[in-house]
């Protein structure tokens, strides 16, 4: 089965907070729209298990682009999802797999948000 996350107008220059089901309750993923890519991330810090979002679907990025965690300054660049600068320097956000279809993003069905 599965599960639309959001329309792609949803995702805003700031990007888009998400909650789905999972067997361990809910999960939270960001997404971002990035040169005509959709990026999904789960909303965890790997530094201290924090979400990444400063208020409901505002994130802060730096001049250059990086997502930069709220609480400790971490950068993690993007696509890629690694810390470039900060406590957790070469942890990496965990990704998702998604799908765009119809002008929606769905969760792909080869993702695993209960890793």
């Amino acid at each position: 089965m599965s599960t639309r996350l959001c329309s792609l107008a949803e995702i805003g220059e700031q990007g888009k907070e998400v909650a789905i089901p999972s067997a361990r309750g809910q999960q939270y993923l960001m997404l971002f729209h990035r040169a005509g890519q959709v990026l999904a991330f789960h909303n965890v810090c790997p530094h201290q298990g924090r979400a990444l979002n400063w208020t409901p679907d505002r994130f802060l990025f730096s001049p250059e682009g990086c997502l930069i965690c709220p609480h400790h300054g971490a950068s993690f660049e993007l696509p890629s999802g690694t810390c470039v600068a900060g406590p957790c320097v070469g942890a990496s956000l965990q990704p998702v797999a998604v799908d765009v279809k119809d002008d929606a993003v769905w969760l792909s069905g080869k993702s695993a948000v209960d890793t």
